[in-house]
């Protein structure tokens, strides 16, 4: 896996801000984030946007699924909540990513958890 340890991340990085600057609680952050090599930041921003999706639809269920391409790189992508539990009392679910670079195959799974705190923002436990 190419994803470094990141023990938490805004939810506003995913709500259309540009890669790799964060909004909300984290303003002016930069994601420390990799998802691999061959990704433009262009696409490294898609799956977090994605993953805003799905943490904003309402009722959020196991299988859901937001799928990402970027036309220009040709890269893909999809984020699907694979999992819905409580930790620390918040209510929590666990991601798959699975990203496509553009001429190499297969596509990579990577494995995040987000939270929703007590203020209703969604971060990542990593």
């Amino acid at each position: 896996m190419y994803a470094t340890s990141l023990t938490t991340l805004p939810v506003g990085c995913a709500r259309g801000l540009r890669y790799p600057v964060c909004g909300g609680a984290g303003l002016g952050h930069a994601i420390p984030w990799n998802w691999g090599p061959g990704l433009s930041p262009q696409d490294s921003q898609l799956p977090f946007e994605s993953t805003a999706r799905l943490n904003e639809a309402e009722p959020v269920k196991v299988g859901r699924s937001e799928a990402w391409s970027n036309p220009q790189t040709s890269s893909s992508g999809t984020s699907t909540i694979l999992r819905i539990f409580h930790s620390g009392g918040m209510v929590c679910h666990r991601l798959r990513h699975h990203i496509i670079i553009a001429g190499q195959q297969p596509g990579h799974d990577y494995r995040l958890t987000w939270c929703r705190t007590s203020t209703g923002e969604w971060k990542s436990k990593g």
